[in-house]
């Protein structure tokens, strides 16, 4: 099945064409060598080298969400629906047997390399350390990024405002964070009730740019996080629903790439944000984006699908 992803070089669009079982989610970068990984559903797993594509050999067939290299690109750990995890060395998959079963959206390792972080639906999170694999408590709604601090030893954690409850939705935290033991709410409703969806801290760690959609008025909501206090950014437009937000390498700038909510609302674009204002760079024409990841040398791979829904991402 021949899957698109989009390129990005900071002046022009590409695109490139990928043979892959199902719909591709995510994709992040090997430092150490300047390869990535590409995964998605039905168990997707891409190995992209040397500008090629090659699929990799895994038994996965549940959907895959995210995938994360460690700092030194020995190894990288995948996760996704059902609690999987896949622990990926040498071109070598390896299923991770662990007692979750909830959907797994993120990955993300320390930058230490000392410990990596799991989020997922149902406030699910979970650390692996040298001492083993442990349960975070904290949260209770769906967990949807992970951004650890550059310098500074925590992560932050965004996700929904909204918890499933016993006869409809519950007003929750949607900012949590990561101190290696437990996850510690650093929002209010009246600062944000917006589903954050994706976090890319300024590589200066300056400042973590969180990007989502306001659940009620469906207008895209935009806050930067400072290490002590929420900030929003005003950017106004109705019916845009931002899905994925990454810094390019240098901090000049951000990008943000948004999604469909239905078939019939939310316009899919990909901007750009200097701090201050947003531009849009292009239209995406129906195709949603799940995820942006910087090389680092400023070549952007860009995660797009026509069926990528704002819930899905």
């Amino acid at each position: 099945m021949k899957q698109k992803i989009l390129t990005f070089d900071g002046r022009s669009m590409g695109n490139r064409s990928v043979d892959a079982p199902g719909r591709l989610r995510w994709v992040c970068w090997n430092r150490g060598d300047g390869s990535a990984l590409l995964v998605g559903d039905a168990g997707s797993l891409v190995a992209y080298r040397s500008g090629s594509f090659a699929r990799l050999n895994n038994g996965a067939k549940a959907n895959l969400r995210c995938a994360d290299y460690s700092p030194k690109g020995d190894r990288a750990y995948v996760c996704g629906n059902s609690g999987s995890i896949l622990l990926l060395e040498n071109d070598t998959v390896v299923p991770i047997k662990q007692d979750v079963r909830e959907n797994l959206r993120r990955v993300a390792w320390h930058p230490s390399q000392e410990r990596v972080l799991f989020a997922g639906n149902n406030g699910a999170a979970y650390v692996l350390t040298p001492s083993g694999f442990e349960t975070v408590p904290g949260a209770d709604t769906h967990l949807r990024s992970i951004a650890w601090h550059p310098q500074q030893d925590y992560a932050l954690v965004a996700g929904n405002c909204f918890r499933d409850s016993v006869g409809g939705l519950s007003p929750s935290p949607n900012l949590f964070r990561f101190d290696g033991r437990s996850l510690s709410d650093v929002s209010s409703l009246a600062e944000s009730r917006a589903d954050l969806v994706s976090a890319s801290w300024n590589p200066d760690g300056s400042s973590c740019l969180l990007a989502g959609f306001d659940q009620t008025w469906h207008t895209p909501a935009l806050l930067s996080y400072d290490g002590e206090a929420l900030s929003e950014k005003v950017w106004g437009s109705e019916n845009i629903f931002p899905t994925a937000c990454a810094w390019h390498p240098s901090g000049e700038y951000a990008l943000i790439g948004t999604s469909a909510m239905t078939a019939d609302e939310g316009a899919t674009a990909l901007y750009r944000f200097d701090g201050r204002s947003v531009v849009k760079v292009s239209d995406l024409g129906g195709r949603g984006v799940s995820c942006i990841a910087w090389s680092p040398e400023g070549i952007a791979l860009i995660i797009s699908s026509r069926s990528t829904r704002v819930f899905s991402v």
